[in-house]
């Protein structure tokens, strides 16, 4: 009856519905890539892929809303070999992370108008890198928030510890992370941080361990 209208809509019509079977498609993949279930041997993994995944997941988080602008994942990433490692628990530890990350910048956001913070954007930067000289890789996670008191860098990988309030938090995140890089894979996880600039996790994980 309207054959005019229902050709002009029809497209538009396909061509969502092509981008909404696409996102499915993306999540499913990042699930797959962020769940993977590890084995009792280490398993070879590429890095990139973890943290692509893992940001993926929690792209919702880092999208614009009423109350602020998109949050800029800004992704250095280097030449760096895959390595011999449990996958399922390394994603973890970037899905934490970042997670945190994401916290702290939204903590330093309180009180501020959406046109102050796009003037000062919401920045994460993740940055990989090849230590040749130890036969590793390095993975640094930093954002822009408010960062972390000298006094709590000391403690923040202790078991049950956390600063966020009760009911907001288990303090076993960065206690879990700091396992799983340092006993399960023989490496390194430290914090960096100078107040009112934000902070900076740096892990270094052995290519083969």
């Amino acid at each position: 009856m309207d054959l005019e209208y229902v050709s002009e809509d029809l497209p538009k019509l396909i061509m969502s519905m092509k981008e909404g079977t696409d996102r499915i498609s993306n999540l499913s993949s990042s699930l797959r890539t962020f769940a993977r279930s590890d084995t009792e041997s280490k398993l070879p993994f590429n890095i990139h892929e973890g943290i692509n995944s893992t940001l993926f997941i929690l792209k919702h988080r880092l999208k614009a809303n009423q109350n602020r602008p998109e949050i800029q994942v800004i992704k250095k990433f280097g030449d760096i070999p895959v390595i011999d490692c449990f996958p399922g628990q390394l994603n973890q530890v970037f899905m934490n992370i970042c997670a945190n990350a994401i916290d702290a910048l939204e903590e330093s956001n309180h009180g501020l108008s959406f046109a102050t913070i796009e003037e000062k954007p919401n920045i994460i930067i993740i940055q990989t890198s090849l230590n040749s000289y130890s036969n590793s890789v390095v993975v640094r996670i930093k954002d822009n928030a408010l960062g972390i008191p000298k006094a709590v860098q000391t403690k923040i990988f202790e078991n049950s510890f956390t600063t966020k309030p009760v009911g907001k938090g288990t303090g076993l995140g960065l206690s879990i992370a700091h396992q799983i890089i340092v006993q399960k894979h023989g490496g390194t996880i430290e914090v960096e941080s100078t107040l009112g600039e934000g902070a900076e996790f740096i892990i270094t994980l052995p290519i083969n361990w």
